[in-house]
């Protein structure tokens, strides 16, 4: 693979069905998806579910426009069940999609930086023959969506790095409306992608076309959803999760603030600052911590602060539902988060920021590690939602236990370590001034997302394996490709010595 491989005459689908050799590699990777997927269903029968499950598919029973989590997945539910209510379909099209979206990546990524057979082959296998894909495909909850979406939405910048066209850009307008309904850790895809319509080559008229359509998309999404919040809970807001997420995150540092060292509270969070206070000196007490994690013990366990503040305003309220109650305690715990994070920055960062960072790197399997939480029963909601005739679900393994998963974040850790090191000798050995501005372009703006995925998700909340499958999937390709042409670079330097050698000697 050279640095200055020149891009295919033919367009890409003709280039993709029409040569041989592609066209080849195309059917073993569908042959190898779908073998791979009905040998998985041997072992896991049933879909894998977890707590947020039961909320989607209720909110697709219902209809809902708001949800506790973001509508797009409990849609997408909804929309399939037009056409049927299977189980397996709906585990196969999740797995599909995300294998689809992959081969368009790669196969994109082939035709813009003509990588030779073997590194191609290389990065086809690690990308098909990957079982994470398989188990997260298998939940009843948005990660598979979300990673096929964000594939897609990374896939396009590339080809309007390339060339740009109307067309391409509104199809990537509403797959980025899409991604951003699914879930909002795409809360920063809009700006890359205006970054990007922004400093790519095309006519103003195009230009301000596609930015327009991206606002005007997600205006109209957010405002819709606003609308809603109002209608149903009297709170304009977007999202309350966020509040309650922002709130948690800062209790995971406070509960570290020793008594001596607490600040007096603005007066509007004197209740709720008494809960807090009365909670965490009494986890002081404790051998073992529920908090000692950075996890969801305060967003959804029952003796967390958070929880207890909303069930006593909601016996004030008798007369408004509990989503509505925690709907409506959204814009106050953002308040709240927000003023502890600014009392205690040190404490923010050391005890939530800095264990994230970790996660980042080796992030927890966490119900990834076991088969439906480890029971052999469903929720109702469940049976109801795929009109099973129990609630009894079971596997063909010896126990519940996802052993495979367990090795993932070892694997990431090596992966990104391994990017960094890659990234450092690539650009050490001139890699990026030996790229043509194509290549160039592509690697900046992989390594713009890279940076950007992590430093959202260290803010955002407390990282789980699942919530990395699509960086994952970009940043061990980049990383192939720079190690690839570390060797090579290595080879020919190692060549050019040889024959200096050889040359004095003579």
């Amino acid at each position: 693979m050279t640095q200055n491989q020149t891009i295919p005459v033919l367009p890409f689908t003709k280039w993709l069905w029409k040569n041989r050799v592609n066209r080849i590699y195309l059917l073993i990777a569908v042959s190898i998806i779908l073998l791979q997927f009905f040998i998985f269903k041997i072992f896991y029968p049933y879909p894998n579910f977890l707590p947020d499950s039961f909320s989607y598919m209720e909110a697709a029973l219902k209809n809902q426009a708001i949800n506790l989590w973001p509508i797009g997945y409990s849609k997408f539910l909804l929309w399939f069940s037009f056409l049927t209510r299977s189980h397996v379909l709906l585990v196969l099209l999740q797995y599909v999609l995300l294998q689809s979206a992959i081969l368009y990546f790669l196969f994109s990524v082939a035709y813009f930086l003509g990588p030779s057979k073997w590194l191609f082959l290389i990065l086809l296998f690690v990308s098909l023959f990957n079982p994470l894909l398989l188990h997260v495909s298998n939940f009843i909850s948005s990660d598979a969506l979300f990673a096929s979406l964000s594939l897609i939405w990374f896939t396009q910048l590339l080809w309007l790095l390339y060339k740009p066209g109307l067309r391409l850009l509104l199809l990537h307008a509403f797959v980025l409306l899409f991604v951003f309904t699914v879930r909002y850790n795409a809360l920063y895809y809009p700006v890359i992608s205006m970054i990007t319509i922004l400093l790519t080559k095309m006519s103003n008229r195009l230009r301000w076309t596609a930015i327009g359509a991206i606002v005007l998309l997600l205006g109209a999404f957010i405002t819709f959803t606003q609308y809603s919040y109002y209608k149903k809970t009297n709170t304009s807001q977007f999202s309350p999760f966020g509040g309650w997420q922002l709130a948690s995150n800062a209790l995971f540092a406070y509960a570290h603030v020793p008594p001596g060292k607490r600040v007096e509270v603005p007066a509007q969070y004197k209740q709720l600052q008494t809960m807090v206070d009365r909670h965490t000196d009494s986890l002081e007490q404790l051998s073992e911590r529920p908090d000692a994690q950075l996890g969801i013990y305060y967003l959804w366990n029952e003796c967390s602060p958070l929880k207890q503040n909303m069930y006593q305003v909601e016996l004030k309220k008798k007369t408004v539902q509990p989503f509505g109650v925690w709907a409506q305690m959204g814009n106050s715990y953002n308040t709240y988060g927000s003023w502890l994070v600014k009392q205690y920055p040190m404490a923010f960062i050391q005890y939530y920021l800095w264990p994230n960072l970790i996660n980042y790197y080796v992030p927890r399997p966490e119900f990834m590690a076991s088969y439906n939480m480890g029971k052999d029963t469903i929720d109702q909601a469940g049976v109801d939602w795929f009109r099973l005739k129990t609630n009894k679900v079971n596997n063909n393994t010896r126990n519940s236990v996802i052993n495979i998963c367990d090795y993932y974040p070892i694997a990431l850790a090596l992966i990104n370590l391994l990017f960094l090191l890659s990234l450092a000798g690539f650009s050490l050995l001139k890699g990026f001034s030996k790229s043509n501005k194509l290549r160039k372009k592509i690697y900046y703006l992989q390594l713009l997302i890279w940076l950007s995925n992590a430093v959202f998700s260290v803010l955002a909340s407390p990282i789980v394996l699942r919530y990395q499958i699509f960086p994952m999937l970009i940043t061990q390709s980049l990383m192939i490709v720079f190690m690839n042409y570390i060797i090579q670079e290595s080879r020919q330097k190692s060549l050019q010595v040889q024959t200096l050698i050889q040359q004095k000697l003579i």
